[in-house]
């Protein structure tokens, strides 16, 4: 399992002779479209069905390939990163490009974070760049290794999980380094999640879940894993849900850091869970490495159902409505909607 998950690793940072990665995605309901970033190019999709409404760029560029999730301005303009070490804005509604930022010197591979008119995208270079909706530089906030974390943030300050295990909080407005954390253990590759109360909750390659006190700094509790946590839990009713590389799924108090319940589904070499789960009413949805998606109890974790497909399932899962989407490897589709049952509703095959 560690030595598969390393080459993962050396594919996102380029020990790897070609890049490698899972695609990423954004749904944007509004305009019941879903935007996929995959190898040579940007998809808009129709979210009801799946049809390709336009790609980015129209032909393909062996110099351009993309895997960070897409994020979308205020303004209506797509913002995603390349593993050309530029920094793309597309129109969303038409797929035209709107400007490149092009100070970085390395691969995107986290998604940017959008706040208000801002763009925060951090990069493997080993820094936090704050960008103007236009596309030109704010500032940039300097770190000790790469950045595969989407940041998140409160309004005031943005909070940056490093691969060099440390979490960074920078002033929104003008970049300064507020407060770095002393090291916690273990890098750290997900988005991490933050309550309005000030609760930052982070899972880390030390095999924790940690909560951390953004006011006071304070680690206010860890909660041991059995395996490296790649994503950022889940929050519903003061509870957190998440998986780690072991394949097992927990269910946390989210206050004081109490098991409640955990579970180990599958034991086969690739039952790592690599995304967010995700909660509908009271089913708990994740997926695995080996292509199975899984429905349980989210009260206790009895299992309801699962379904195997022909693919490797890495990111989140994300809702839309009565749609369940997730993102593909090892497939001919790059992209599948499923129904609350799981059965398949749509999956999207890029033509040629």
């Amino acid at each position: 399992m560690i030595a598969s998950v390393f080459s993962l690793l050396a594919g996102c940072t380029g020990a790897a002779s070609m890049a490698t990665s899972w695609p990423g995605f954004l749904v944007d309901q509004a305009t019941e479209t879903v935007y996929v970033s995959f190898n040579a190019h940007v998809y808009a999709l129709n979210l009801t069905n799946g049809t390709e409404k336009w790609r980015f760029p129209s032909e393909a560029d062996n110099k351009i390939t993309f895997f960070a999730d897409p994020a979308l301005t205020n303004e209506g303009n797509l913002i995603v990163g390349a593993y050309n070490n530029i920094l793309y804005a597309i129109e969303a509604a038409s797929g035209n490009k709107v400007w490149e930022f092009t100070d970085s010197t390395n691969r995107y591979i986290a998604g940017a974070l959008i706040v208000e008119d801002q763009v925060f995208a951090p990069n493997s270079d080993n820094h936090l760049y704050s960008v103007t909706e236009a596309g030109t530089l704010r500032w940039k906030g300097s770190t000790e290794h790469s950045l595969w974390a989407t940041p998140v943030s409160d309004g005031t300050y943005v909070f940056q999980p490093s691969m060099d295990h440390h979490l960074y909080q920078y002033e929104i407005e003008s970049g300064e380094l507020i407060w770095k954390s002393d090291d916690l253990g273990g890098t750290m590759i997900g988005q991490p999640l933050l309550t309005p109360e000030g609760t930052l909750y982070l899972g880390t390659f030390g095999n924790e879940l940690i909560a951390i006190d953004t006011a006071t700094h304070e680690i206010l509790w860890r909660f041991s894993t059995n395996g490296w946590v790649w994503s950022g839990p889940y929050l519903e009713d003061d509870v957190l849900y998440f998986g780690d590389l072991e394949g097992y799924i927990y269910a946390v108090d989210a206050q004081n850091g109490s098991s409640i319940w955990q579970i180990q589904p599958d034991t086969s070499e690739n039952r790592a869970v690599f995304g967010r789960v995700l909660i509908v009413e009271d089913s708990l949805y994740f997926a695995s490495r080996g292509g199975i998606l899984y429905a349980v109890d989210k009260a206790n974790g009895n299992p309801r159902w699962n379904k195997a497909f022909e693919a490797q399932f890495l990111s989140n899962l994300v809702q839309s409505g009565d749609t369940i989407l997730i993102s593909a490897n090892k497939s001919d589709s790059i992209l599948f909607a499923f129904e609350l049952n799981g059965n398949q509703r749509w999956s999207f095959i890029p033509a040629k």
